[in-house]
């Protein structure tokens, strides 16, 4: 019988590591619990050896394990040292700190769902999307920038045109004004000559 759950922690750490193929062989085979304890140390001194971000992980480990081990901080010596009416007092102090911060943590369970929402489960599959419609979108502005341009220079020499139309036809007015006007005395010259 399992009191401790060892059993059961033991056939996980053979499945993680193992693969669960080779964790069925281990059942099969009946080995007693030292052989499977001592292949799993196995597996894992394999994979940590075969790991550089594991094994740098457990170097960096190593050396702060004091600091991050809650045996030897300093807030158990402060537990230990500490009279209960000081601590009544340190409480008693921090309790706005505490009030603000028991109603952020409430704020946040509010806002939760609006994190874990579904709609945020798409963006890992619109990703790529995204990109391809970026690129899409820098050409539309280069297009856009290239048919701004053109229809800019249309435009110049549209009004340039006009402008050098408009011209052409002050001119001929002026032109036909000044025919008009000497057609106009000549005429009167002829009518007074034949009078």
């Amino acid at each position: 019988m399992d009191n401790y759950g060892f059993e059961a922690r033991l056939r996980h750490l053979e499945h993680v590591l193992i693969g669960q193929q080779n964790a069925q062989l281990s059942k099969t085979a009946k080995d007693n619990l030292l052989k499977r304890v001592n292949n799993i140390h196995k597996e894992l001194d394999t994979v940590y050896k075969n790991n550089k971000p594991i094994k740098s992980f457990i170097e960096k480990y190593d050396a702060h394990s004091k600091l991050l081990n809650p045996n030897t901080s300093t807030y158990s010596l402060e537990r230990e040292i500490l009279a209960p009416d000081v601590k009544l007092e340190l409480l008693l102090t921090a309790q706005e700190d505490l009030e603000k911060f028991v109603q952020e943590v409430k704020q946040v369970k509010d806002l939760e769902y609006t994190v874990s929402g579904t709609e945020f489960d798409v963006v890992e599959t619109l990703g790529p999307e995204l990109s391809r419609l970026e690129v899409s979108h820098t050409d539309q502005i280069k297009q856009l920038n290239d048919i701004t341009e053109q229809v800019s220079q249309f435009m110049k020499r549209y009004n340039g045109t006009v402008n050098t139309l408009s011209e052409i036809f002050i001119s001929w007015d002026h032109i036909l004004t000044n025919m008009e006007t000497h057609v106009t005395s000549l005429e009167r010259q002829k009518l007074n000559n034949i009078i």
